[in-house]
């Protein structure tokens, strides 16, 4: 008898070492100790045996694969048909239950695991600068992309579709694409249309990956816009979720079999139906996992504090056939993590600064890049009917069917983790003949870059290019030898998914007239050195909005196709003084437009950028051959979305003006369209990077406006050091006295963090 206990323990010890040499020598000592420990007066050496191997299947589980413990397995089981002894046999048979069991669980573990790595989902939140804007106004905003289990950041996808859709009209009013930066954030701004209706619009954000799955895993989030509401009050905006949010706090009376509580410090599971299958407990969601054999009516304890908080699932599961004998699901919070903001509030354009330190509920110190805003108190006031952060990412938990998991069935995958813009489509011959070797001509209409490929036996073609909002690419389609007869281009088109937008209403709550008027107030003395006016319409004569941009934004000052002005000017610098620019002269005799305030002026002629050098041509166009005039007048944050940058040595955004002629490029490439093998692509770029402007009251007798700003800060890139630490500066406005300070994110090691408080 003593002889087989000893072979026993050999040969697991020998078949737990195969190449880990680490894990055999701690699972050696281990086995040792309970051996010693279980042999005794009381306890038998056969008896030693199913407790050593009921040891070594809980506490190392981690250590061995499962094919290790399949391995195990067959050589205790082979033991058990060579043994001659009964209660050898008896011994070894339970040692062979534990290991086959150990194997099924191991198995529904990495069946789980095998489907996260296959599958993996994301998911998005945006976070804006405040609750709600007026018609003409700037949402600034970061969209929060992390993976749908683990809550960590995540940039896989480099692209994010922000849509803005009126929800009166079910219709999308704007859909931008926002490319993430180098450290992985996702931020940029919408332009508010000035002639819009107030109510509740709905902002939608995906990936395409995302589009893999139910359009319900999308970001759905609310935008109230404060103007002329097409019926109704003012009233605060709330959301009827269609994500019921979970609650689970103690065990459920009636007929669930299934219960789960949370009880001082402990997550309490129990399955009271009888049954004969043999069960494992699994427990999985937020980035937790958790398989282990399960006897029904019994209560398995788990410590709520080694759990990951968020939406969990539990589920018991035959080991044996992988059905789902019931679930529940149950929600851990999360311990708060500690979150200080403070600073001296200032008024009258004095500066102010904040300083930021964030640390786990432990107080070890939270590194990440987070969102941080500032409002003007008085008139923003926040939105409680809404979920941050925090409550989000918990009431949204990953989308995943346990049922397909362990049976391996895999979702179909059309679109790919988007890591660049492509444009794709098919060289051919026009009258169905195959073209040898074709050739594709490619040239970027903004830079002027060239290429010429050669697509070898493929007729089919992906390219790959860097496609900025507005950019224009020329492709041509060419036989080996570079003619172009009888060649046809064929580009495929972008397609986009059709949401179901959610519910909303409007109910009681704050009053919006001072937020409305301060805003509007802010709108009209937004640009330094002019006064932005109402326009004057003429009556009964529908006028068509300046917005034939690259960027299709509605320009505030222009004058539009047929307006006589036009002809009428006797040059090109009458028609632009009169729109607020001047005409100055250089060292060399060269003309060139800027402003009053010598902002500069970026030029685009037929949406092609103009260089400096470039004016003098621009301003020796006759006017009777300009079709339109849009300009976007400087120190506008708006003019961002153009590419333009404060100018270095004064801090001043230049203004950005769109000259449109009649017979010009747009009308070219028109002609261009008939020949078959040319193609003029232009299609939805991602916006450039636009940063917040905030004016820098350093010298207030410069100040030649008043300053209602309603966002007084926004920074989409608060980044904290090793100690948790970080700071901003801004100005106050003119009429601000108190702050409504909001910061969100997730850390670098998926903390959720969100923190709204008033600095007074």
């Amino acid at each position: 008898m003593r002889k087989t206990i000893s072979l026993v323990l050999l040969l697991i010890a020998m078949t737990a070492n195969g190449q880990q040499r680490d894990t055999y020598s701690e699972l050696h000592a281990k086995i040792q100790h309970v051996k010693e420990k279980y042999m005794g007066s009381r306890t038998s050496s056969d008896e030693a045996i199913a407790v050593v191997l009921h040891k070594l299947c809980n506490d190392y589980q981690g250590h061995l694969t499962l094919n290790q413990w399949r391995t195990l397995s067959a050589d205790i089981q082979s033991m058990q048909e060579q043994a001659t002894d009964q209660r050898q046999q008896q011994l070894l048979g339970e040692a062979c239950q534990l290991l086959h069991a150990k194997s099924d669980t191991l198995d529904i573990q990495q069946h789980i695991l095998d489907y996260y790595q296959k599958v993996p989902q994301e998911q998005i939140y945006i976070h804006a600068d405040k609750p709600y804007y007026v018609p003409g106004d700037t949402v600034w905003f970061r969209a929060y992309l992390v993976d749908a289990v683990t809550h960590t950041p995540i940039s896989r996808s480099r692209f994010v579709y922000v849509e803005l859709h009126d929800q009166q009209a079910d219709t999308l009013m704007q859909r931008i694409i926002v490319k993430c930066d180098s450290d992985g954030v996702f931020a940029n701004a919408i332009l508010l249309p000035r002639n819009m209706q107030g109510g509740i619009y709905t902002l939608v954000a995906y990936t395409q990956w995302m589009r893999n799955f139910p359009t319900e895993r999308f970001y759905y989030g609310q935008l109230m816009v404060v103007g002329n509401f097409q019926r109704g009050n003012e009233r605060f905006p709330t959301r009827k979720l269609s994500v019921s949010s979970i609650e689970t706090n103690r065990f459920q009376h009636g007929n669930k079999p299934l219960q789960a509580v949370l009880r001082k410090g402990q997550l309490l599971i129990q399955f009271n139906e009888a049954t004969e299958e043999p069960l494992a407990c699994t427990l999985f969601g937020s980035g937790n996992l958790i398989v282990t054999d399960y006897t029904p009516g019994k209560v398995l304890r788990i410590d709520s504090q080694s759990l990951r908080p968020g939406s969990i699932s539990i589920a018991m599961v035959n080991r044996k056939t992988g059905s789902i004998v019931a679930e529940e699901q149950t929600v851990i919070e999360a311990p708060q993590p500690k979150v200080d903001i403070t600073g001296q509030a200032q008024s009258n354009n004095q500066p102010i600064e904040l300083d930021i330190t964030l640390a786990e509920a432990d107080g070890t110190p939270l590194r990440g890049n987070f969102s941080f805003s500032v409002t003007d108190y008085d008139v923003v006031k926040p939105d409680t009917t809404q979920p941050d952060i925090n409550r989000y990412l918990a009431q949204q938990q990953a989308a995943y069917s346990l049922s397909d998991m362990l049976r391996g069935i895999y979702p179909r995958i059309d679109y790919g983790f988007q890591t660049q813009q492509l444009i794709t489509g098919r060289v051919k011959g026009s009258l169905g003949q195959r073209i040898k070797k074709p050739h594709l001509l490619v040239v970027n209409n903004q830079t002027g870059q060239q290429w010429d490929f050669e697509l070898g036996d493929s007729t089919r073609f992906s390219l790959a290019v860097d496609n900025p909002e507005g950019s224009v690419f020329t492709l041509e389609g060419t036989r080996r030898s570079g003619k172009t007869s009888f060649v046809e281009l064929k580009i495929d088109s972008l397609t986009f998914p059709k949401v179901t937008l959610p519910h909303y209403q409007l109910t009681d709550g704050p009053d919006l007239t001072a937020f409305k008027t301060q805003a509007l107030t802010q709108q009209m003395y937004n640009r330094e050195s002019y006064i932005e006016l109402p326009e004057v319409l003429k009556i009964g004569k529908k006028q068509k909005p300046l917005k034939s941009n690259i960027m299709g934004i509605e320009a505030p000052r222009g004058y539009r196709e047929g307006d006589p002005r036009i002809e009428q000017a006797a040059t090109m610098q009458q028609l632009l003084t009169s729109l607020g620019m001047r005409i100055q002269t250089n060292g060399v005799g060269d003309q060139y437009i800027t402003t009053p305030d010598r902002a500069g002026v970026k030029v685009y002629l037929d949406n092609f950028v103009e260089s400096a050098e470039e004016h003098s041509y621009v301003l020796s166009l006759p006017p009777t051959d300009i079709r339109s005039i849009e300009y976007f007048t400087p120190n506008n944050s708006i003019n961002g979305f153009f590419g333009v940058r404060p100018v270095s040595y004064s801090g001043k955004i230049p203004g950005v003006l769109f000259i449109f002629l009649k017979d010009g490029s747009e009308i070219v490439r028109a002609r261009a369209k008939d020949r078959l093998s040319f193609a003029s692509v232009r299609q939805l770029g991602y916006r450039r990077p636009i940063e917040f402007y905030s004016p820098q009251h350093t010298d207030k007798s410069q100040n030649t406006r008043p300053d209602h700003r309603t966002t007084l800060y926004w920074n989409p890139k608060v980044l904290t050091d090793a100690n948790g630490k970080a700071s901003v500066k801004f100005y106050a406005s003119d009429v601000s006295k108190r702050y409504l300070v909001t910061l969100e994110g997730v850390s670098n090691n998926g903390t959720v963090v969100h923190q709204q408080q008033v600095i007074e």
